[in-house]
């Protein structure tokens, strides 16, 4: 759902993976980036970026919590520009059943940092 909505540039493909009580923060350039309007409003006006190139690099379960990093290689757009890598921490919770549209589970948290590449931590 994230992937997808990031590629296509359409918020509403990704919104269903985040819990509305979801909480987000990350950085956009220098701006401090707070709640997930923020990153569905971006998506929407970043516009497409077909190819970016997403890597999990880490996944941490305990029970029914999940920690994942992912790393997103190639972004480009409106508002990305070009040569710019995400670095994203999910906190993830797996829910029984169904919770509104969550089948399997949702994410309660994103943190992230956009890098250009070459820049930031090693992926």
């Amino acid at each position: 759902m994230y992937i997808d909505g990031s590629k296509q540039g359409k918020s509403e493909l990704m919104r269903p993976a985040f819990h509305q009580n979801a909480s987000f923060f990350g950085y956009a350039g220098e701006q401090l980036a707070i709640g997930t309007q923020f990153l569905f409003d971006w998506i929407d006006k970043n516009g497409p970026a077909p190819h970016i190139e997403p890597r999990i690099v880490s996944v941490d379960i305990l029970d029914s919590i999940a920690v994942v990093r992912l790393e997103v290689a190639g972004w480009l757009g409106n508002l990305a520009g070009s040569g710019v890598r995400m670095s994203d921490l999910f906190t993830l919770l797996k829910t029984p059943g169904r919770v509104e549209d969550h089948p399997e589970g949702v994410s309660l948290a994103r943190l992230w940092r956009a890098w250009l590449e070459g820049k930031g931590p090693r992926q």
